[in-house]
């Protein structure tokens, strides 16, 4: 793979880089720069790389310009927990020091005729803000790594807003998890007692990602907001009474998963108290085109299986695990916290 003509001359025009290199040199020839002039342009890139990358993690997250193997370098030396600790580092960086995106050696190499991984033709479009629809328009050739890994640059997963936009994210939604679920949830009553209900994720006529479930006898419709940080956020309304129900659902860089594991915000139907519950998505395997009349079940704990079925599967997993649900409490004053 070699960097195409286009992105060589839209670095080569760039204000920023052509600002930089005016006080450094008279040749303008990138054939014949040095390694010093290309140190320069390094950093020009790098730089503003870093500030795109606080505002878009998922360019870290989703090894799109840094590869898994080096983030774990970065983290592990730094002794970071997160991508966040190592977004923040870069916030905090000084002016004279700057984050090796890409080294003023290898883009010596590109304008001598060598060949670029995706990785760093990625942070090349990052720095010329190129939105993510359009990568594979800019590198067409994409050669050896690009099939080595199985994908071209326009299949390659960043959620989020930011570069991409939420246009990206939904593609990715699109691409991967359109399809029929069973949602399941523990009562909000806290009864030993969990919903199973459809929950059913497809595209609408005008290109938006719809949902539609139902929970403890009321109808929600929603629609998909995207994805931002390796997470699926959605939001419901609740058909029948006013009241809203927003699901946040792992994703990470799993595509076409069988199970999501996530959370949900809404109200208590009795008390009318925000309540935060855990939820397990199960994908469903074809379409059944009589999905969305299959009713709510209420499965007790008490339940007992006789095969490994997907409904024992889940079922275990809610006998075994704990804290399925925060209800929070009415407004008090300072002196009836519990504990004082």
């Amino acid at each position: 793979m070699y960097l195409s003509d286009k992105i060589k001359k839209a670095l080569e025009s760039h204000p920023a880089i052509v600002s930089a290199l005016k006080s450094k040199s008279k040749e303008m020839n990138w054939n014949r720069f040095t390694r010093t002039q290309f140190n320069l342009v390094a950093r020009v890139i790098n730089k503003q790389v870093s500030k795109e990358v606080m505002v878009n993690t998922d360019l870290v997250e989703m090894h799109l310009i840094i590869g898994k193997q080096q983030l774990e370098k970065q983290l592990f030396g730094k002794q970071f927990q997160q991508v966040y600790d190592f977004t923040r580092w870069l916030g905090n960086l000084r002016e004279y020091q700057v984050f090796s995106w890409i080294s003023g050696k290898t883009l010596q190499s590109y304008w001598n005729g060598g060949e670029a991984k995706y990785i760093k033709i990625n942070v090349l479009l990052v720095f010329l803000q190129v939105p993510f629809t359009d990568w594979d328009a800019w590198q067409r050739e994409r050669g050896r790594q690009g099939e080595e890994y199985g994908y071209s640059l326009s299949k390659m997963p960043l959620p989020g807003t930011g570069i991409a936009g939420a246009k990206s994210s939904l593609s990715i939604i699109k691409a991967y998890y359109l399809g029929n679920y069973f949602l399941y949830y523990q009562k909000t009553d806290g009864s030993k007692i969990i919903i199973k209900t459809p929950f059913i994720l497809r595209e609408s006529d005008n290109g938006q990602v719809l949902v539609k479930s139902v929970s403890e006898g009321h109808r929600y419709s929603g629609k998909v907001l995207g994805i931002r940080d390796g997470c699926l956020y959605i939001n419901c309304q609740n058909l029948d009474f006013e009241e809203m129900e927003q699901y946040v659902f792992n994703i990470g860089l799993e595509t076409k998963p069988q199970v999501l594991f996530g959370v949900s915000n809404t109200v208590s139907v009795k008390d009318r108290r925000a309540v935060a519950l855990k939820n397990i998505l199960v994908k469903q395997p074809g379409k059944d085109p009589g999905f969305d009349n299959i009713q709510e079940m209420e499965i007790p704990f008490s339940k007992r299986y006789t095969s490994l079925t997907e409904e024992a599967m889940v079922m275990s997993y809610w006998k075994q695990a704990t804290d399925h649900i925060i209800i929070t409490p009415s407004c008090c004053n300072l002196t009836d916290l519990p504990g004082l």
